[in-house]
């Protein structure tokens, strides 16, 4: 009997690369000094895509800092099995690339590599002594959720919407979430469009500068684009979680199977006057909010 391939095994087979053994902390110290890529994080019904220079990863149970200006990533340690370097193959028009995958062979995270010295970045990380992750701090209790909670969650569990959860309005439909999209472009209120896959969350923050709507709905928000497919996507669910100006809400966008493909909300410390107006827009677009 043969066994299905795995992605892990797919791009070892098509492209020129090589495994390095590295522990999650070290890779996460060693993203910055690429310098310039383009981080992509897909999970098969939405996608993020960000060209700049990564901040340093942060871990599930640990501050979530949101820069504006770099490629923001939340990792579970656990989802980082593998990493792959792989070289250029200028006949594929594929660039060089570095690529996350989690325990199952599955594909997690990749960055295509922009900058002359990023082979040198990827040498050191394949000469760096491994070190034992630390011990994987126990998820929260969902009724236990803040808003930092929530994206954790998404997180550890590929995209699982965690139970107990309040909602904000009840479900609606998917082009809901497009008019709120518009509306942010429209007024210029910054929000954050995330994407969770394997045990990676990939955040951009910024305002809205374009929304193209049709089979795929696709962002532009400065240097990140993000798109969905809304025949994906079941319902539009807003929940309601604490965060650090009071109960804040976040979109989830969510599929059939109940996992969340993308969500959009505010991440980080956004100023108040944001949250204010994105709470605004929320309760105007998505309607009858609940209490």
């Amino acid at each position: 009997m043969t066994l299905p391939r795995t992605d892990l095994d797919v791009l070892l087979s098509h492209l020129v690369g090589e495994r390095l053994d590295l522990d999650a902390g070290t890779l996460a110290r060693h993203l910055p000094l690429l310098d310039e890529v383009v981080a992509t994080t897909a999970n098969g019904s939405a996608l993020i895509s960000e060209l700049g220079t990564y901040a340093e990863p942060t871990f599930t149970g640990e501050a979530f800092g949101v820069r504006a200006d770099a490629v923001t990533l939340r990792l579970s340690r656990p989802a980082v099995a593998a990493v792959v370097a792989t070289r250029a193959d200028d006949e594929r028009r594929e660039p060089a690339a570095l690529w996350l995958f989690d325990g199952d062979g599955a594909a997690v995270h990749r960055t295509h590599l922009l900058s002359p010295d990023a082979p040198l970045v990827t040498e050191v990380m394949r000469l760096a002594p491994r070190v034992d992750d630390p011990p994987v701090a126990p998820t929260a209790v969902p009724d236990e959720l803040d808003h930092l909670g929530l994206l954790d969650a998404l997180a550890d569990g590929g995209g699982r919407v965690p139970d107990g959860l309040v909602l904000a309005a009840p479900p609606c439909d998917v082009a809901r979430a497009v008019d709120l999209l518009c509306l942010l472009c429209e007024h210029g209120v910054p929000a954050g469009l995330a994407v969770p896959n394997g045990g990676c969350l990939q955040v951009g923050t910024g305002s809205v500068d374009h929304v193209e709507t049709g089979d795929v709905v696709g962002v532009v928000s400065g240097a990140v684009q993000f798109a969905f497919a809304p025949g994906e996507i079941e319902a539009v669910r807003p929940v309601r979680t604490h965060g650090p100006y009071g109960p804040m809400t976040t979109v989830l966008l969510t599929g059939p199977d109940g996992r969340c493909p993308a969500l959009i909300g505010q991440f980080g410390l956004p100023s108040t006057d944001v949250v204010t107006a994105w709470e605004r827009m929320v309760r105007d677009v998505l309607l009858h909010p609940i209490g």
